[in-house]
């Protein structure tokens, strides 16, 4: 069984300091574009130990491209044959900082996998359970974004984590080998793409080959706009989440600002009997 937390609330913060620099620059330039900004989940996720996962889907609120922008992003695709997307992962930077603490009392193991979606693709492991199910098959237990090496926690004790902006480029990369370019998805997530880059011949920037025929072109990757921290334990934990944004070209969603709202189609790997 799965309990699904959806955030309803937004918040974007910013440090204090942060706000009194923006609020006496902003008759002379503004705030730089590339300034944190930090978005918490409003719900605490937690866990009984009985095996049932707690999650929180955040989107990243961004604002709807200006004519000038779509044109040029239309341009983009013309030229390089495949649609180009108005995140840009080049161009927005995420990671998560989490806090676990041990509720239970006795010493507990925990899980945190991130899923996601970009304005093309959503990575949603229930969805992925639920094909492997229909064809009679347990299915992988993978997250886009797998977090390794965690401690076991004794009763009481806290530890923080961060899941990294380059695990992000990570996921953003699987996902869209998945999503768009029929990428065999187990082999991506089981694969840093630059230890292994297994997975990846179907992609834009894969060399030419029987596979993939024509030759590479940039690819530029989508950003993620949504991400789902999953979260499990063998004992009573409680696990918070704060998002990290940097965003270098100011699309992110303000006051006044029409809000960017894609319909991603959500991924369903195919099972071969």
């Amino acid at each position: 069984m799965h309990v699904h937390h959806q955030a309803t609330i937004w918040q974007l913060l910013r440090p204090a300091s942060l706000i009194a620099a923006c609020a006496s620059a902003v008759t002379v330039a503004g705030c730089h574009a590339n300034d944190p900004v930090y978005v918490p989940s409003t719900t605490v996720l937690e866990t009984d130990g009985s095996g049932t996962e707690a999650k929180v889907t955040l989107p990243l609120r961004f604002r709807t491209p200006a004519q000038s922008e779509s044109t040029e992003r239309q341009n983009l695709t013309n030229k390089l044959g495949y649609e180009v997307p108005w995140l840009r992962e080049d161009r927005v930077h995420v990671e998560i900082r989490y806090t676990v603490k041990n509720l239970g009392n006795e010493t507990g193991q925990f899980t945190l996998d991130v899923d996601g979606a970009s304005e093309f693709a959503r990575f949603d492991y229930e969805a992925v359970a639920a094909a492997f199910e229909a064809a009679d098959e347990d299915a992988p237990p993978l997250g886009l974004i797998q977090t390794s090496n965690l401690p076991l926690l004794a009763p009481g004790e806290v530890y923080q984590g961060t899941i990294r902006e380059d695990d992000f480029h990570e996921g953003a990369l699987d996902l869209d080998g998945m999503g768009r370019f029929m990428s065999p998805f187990v082999s991506l997530l089981l694969n840093r793409s630059e230890v292994n880059p297994i997975g990846l011949e179907l992609t834009p920037s894969a060399p030419a080959s029987d596979l993939k025929p024509t030759p590479p072109v940039q690819w530029i990757l989508p950003a993620l706009w949504e991400v789902t921290p999953r979260f499990n334990a063998t004992q009573p934990v409680s696990c918070t989440v704060l998002v990290r944004i940097r965003d270098d070209d100011g699309r992110l969603w303000e006051n006044g600002d029409d809000e960017f709202m894609p319909e991603p189609v959500t991924f369903t790997p195919v099972i071969m009997p």
